[in-house]
């Protein structure tokens, strides 16, 4: 049997290791050629344009190897390390690969997840293994021997300071030749930083390595470091690690900026990057304060060799040749300094997740302190752009601009909510946190983690936070603040179901003004509960239109861009103005977080339900709400007439969502936004206008009949 392996993304980790595994097994490996103009734009032909370059190449790989060999290699690479998430766009490499390319060979793709425990990492190996062969021993030795050629591999890299393809071929003499090291003596050593399948792709990079060496630049790489010493010079800059990549980026770089010999770094990052657009910022930071000069290269297909030259050019007329000093940090320990235990708060700043912050206003009194939600306009997003990765996604940017705000009207603490899994959310308040403290700013940052789980999670963090007011109490805020969360959302319901088919257009979101302000007032459960009751009959009792039958349209998405109205041009009340009855994920009701089964969100119920729509097409949970969005996809086929997808400019789970969601055989029309600073509402009112004329022009090609619920 022949095995295909693309020459991309995982393969200058892991090759030896692949190639190892499957000699023992009698599989011959078959490699993709190096990368071309025509496999690039193969690639980006399949993938959405907003996937990064490297899974494109990636994609144009897979094509490459059509009739070449028996199956190709796609792994879902979820985690390495405990706790250490991978790319979503490599958990759902295999999905995106079977939806985009259905020419490529047959895919083999196990699971590699050591977060799933050490049992289940044996039996993925097992079961990849049981493809080939019967005997289980045979399978074993194969993985001993397959562990052995890695460790090789990383031996003569660390040891001998080899780059990935000098290392390649000193393991594998038979391979291509690796490209001499041209040029004059070295007399500077440059450090390039980045990821493998950027750095020693030479299409990509645009031979950046061998513009280097021509004059007279020494290269060093991240896989020339020992692992150890990576992990060191990483904890310098934060906490601990939160990407599989984070030791290839931010410890390289860390460490290459410590040393003397180094007289400048490098990193290669491709645009659309989600990790490298926030680590890259730390790592930005942490070279301002060694004073080694640093540059930031980003690369994407229409990146011009001539740009990149000059930016090269100018870097290295900064850099003193023979001369390179130590760098004198002025500062100790990491730049993210550990959470210390809450002192007394005073005025609380969070994020502004729309309407239903009232809710936790009347939490903040009663635990003694005063909440300051800023609402996001325009100059919230100026303010987050301005001060944020160019690169980061605009919930990133939204809420650093909030932060911000809150801060200037006397914020001395600000929360965070600090999710576990494979999106940039995550690793938000690291760097969000060092933003605001470089600017100045003295506070303290509270950080809800992923570990609070339950009702008793949950009642713990309001306790700690709550200037040491009694479980008595803390049980009656918790309960409240949920009451009038509950009651929010019910009424939003009511609006959404009134807007399409009101005779006064406006009228349901006036009425839910006046309740939002009712309830900001109500100070018990009775209140709270006479507001909701008072305002849901007065919605029922709005005219309408009889005899409509609405057009019905599912928003998905990540959850930021779909809950600001702001952001997202207040998309609902504009569909409510065309008629449209809308359905928006469950998850993107603040209530259905606060709904608990036992110590369980009940949520973690609708999320299984729909990873079994999702299955057929996604198998995997790559983070955010790239899964939702998939599932609610194919529950709501035969339900709703289209599907607006909202989605942040780069979000790497939904941009997975989007690249498999087209090729969901029930013909339900989509139309994708990607939100960012640069969206403009009449271009945006334009494609919704536009969508909606095509659903009606389709319903009525179906006879008129409207979509059945």
């Amino acid at each position: 049997m022949k095995l295909g392996v693309p020459r991309g993304l995982f393969y200058y980790q892991h090759y030896p290791l692949l190639r190892t595994f499957f000699g023992e097994l009698g599989v011959e490996t078959v490699v993709s050629p190096p990368t071309t103009r025509e496999v690039m734009a193969a690639g980006c032909s399949r993938m959405v344009g907003e996937t990064c370059l490297p899974v494109k190449v990636f994609s144009g790989h897979v094509l490459s190897l059509a009739g070449q060999c028996d199956a190709v290699l796609v792994p879902s690479i979820q985690s390495l390390e405990h706790k250490v998430y991978n790319c979503p766009k490599f958990i759902g490499l295999p999905d995106m690969v079977g939806a985009r390319i259905p020419e490529s060979p047959p895919v083999l793709d196990p699971e590699i997840d050591v977060d799933a425990g050490d049992r289940e990492l044996y039996q993925a190996i097992y079961r990849l293994g049981r493809r080939f062969t019967w005997s289980p021993i045979r399978v074993k030795r194969a993985a001993d021997a397959a562990m052995q050629a890695h460790q090789d591999y990383l031996h003569h890299m660390a040891t001998e300071k080899l780059s990935a393809p000098q290392a390649l071929h000193r393991m594998f003499p038979s391979r291509e030749a690796t490209r001499p090291e041209e040029g004059p003596p070295p007399a500077m050593t440059i450090a390039l930083i980045g990821h493998p399948y950027v750095l020693y792709d030479e299409y990509i990079s645009h031979q950046l390595a061998a513009k280097l060496r021509k004059v007279g630049a020494r290269i060093v790489y991240p896989n020339m470091v020992a692992q150890d010493n990576l992990r060191s010079a990483l904890l310098q800059v934060v906490e601990r690690p939160y990407w599989t990549c984070e030791d290839e980026i931010l410890g390289a770089g860390a460490y290459y900026l410590q040393q003397c010999e180094v007289s400048g770094v490098i990193s290669v990052s491709p645009f659309g990057c989600g990790p490298d657009s926030l680590m890259l910022d730390l790592l930005g930071r942490y070279a301002k304060r060694t004073g080694k000069p640093y540059m930031q290269l980003v690369v994407d297909e229409h990146t011009a060799e001539a740009g990149l030259v000059t930016r090269l050019e100018a870097f290295l007329d900064t850099l003193s040749p023979r001369q390179a000093t130590r760098p004198s940090p002025a500062y100790s320990g990491p730049l993210i300094r550990t959470e210390q235990a809450p002192r007394g708060i005073g005025a609380l700043g969070i994020p502004n997740l729309g309407d239903k912050c009232v809710a936790f206003k009347s939490m903040a009194k009663d635990a003694g302190f005063t909440l300051l939600v800023p609402p996001v306009t325009r100059e919230t997003l100026s303010l987050g752009v301005r001060y944020s990765p160019e690169s980061a996604c605009i919930p990133f940017k939204g809420i650093l601009g909030n932060f911000i705000q809150a801060l200037d009207e006397g914020a001395d603490t600000l929360f965070m909510v600090t999710s576990f899994n494979a999106c940039r959310m995550g690793y938000y308040s690291k760097v969000q946190e060092q933003i605001l403290r470089d600017m100045g700013y003295k506070f303290q940052f509270l950080r809800f983690h992923s570990s609070d789980r339950g009702v008793p999670g949950v009642l713990r963090a309001i306790k700690r936070w709550s200037n040491g007011a009694s479980w008595p109490k803390v049980i009656s805020v918790f309960r409240l603040g949920v009451a009038k969360l509950q009651a929010l959302d019910a009424l939003e319901r009511e609006v959404q179901s009134t807007r399409p088919v009101e005779t006064v257009k406006g009228t349901a979101d006036r009425l839910y003004r006046e309740a939002i302000e009712a309830m900001d007032s109500a100070a018990t459960m009775g209140a709270a509960k006479r507001v909701v009751q008072l305002y849901t009959e007065k919605l029922r009792q709005v005219p309408r239109t009889e005899g409509t039958h609405p057009l019905k349209v599912a928003i998905v998405g990540e959850l930021y861009v779909v809950m600001v109205p702001f952001v997202n041009f207040d998309i609902e009340a504009e569909l409510g103005k065309m008629g449209v009855a809308i359905r928006r994920s469950r998850s993107t009701f603040l209530s259905e977080w606060t709904k608990f089964a036992g110590f369980l969100n009940t949520l973690n119920a609708e999320k299984a339900e729909l990873r079994d729509y999702a299955a057929p097409y996604l198998r995997r949970d790559v983070g955010g709400h790239g899964l939702e969005s998939v599932g609610e996809r194919v529950r709501l086929a035969n339900a709703y007439d289209g599907v607006i997808h909202l989605a942040p400019f780069t979000c790497m789970p939904e941009v997975v969502a989007q690249n498999i969601m087209p090729s969901i055989p029930e013909g339900l029309p989509i139309l994708t936004l990607h939100c960012d600073e640069q969206m403009g509402r009449a271009g945006v009112l334009t494609r919704i206008e536009a969508f909606v004329d095509l659903l009606e022009r389709r319903r009525q090609a179906s006879n008129g009949r409207p979509a059945q619920a």
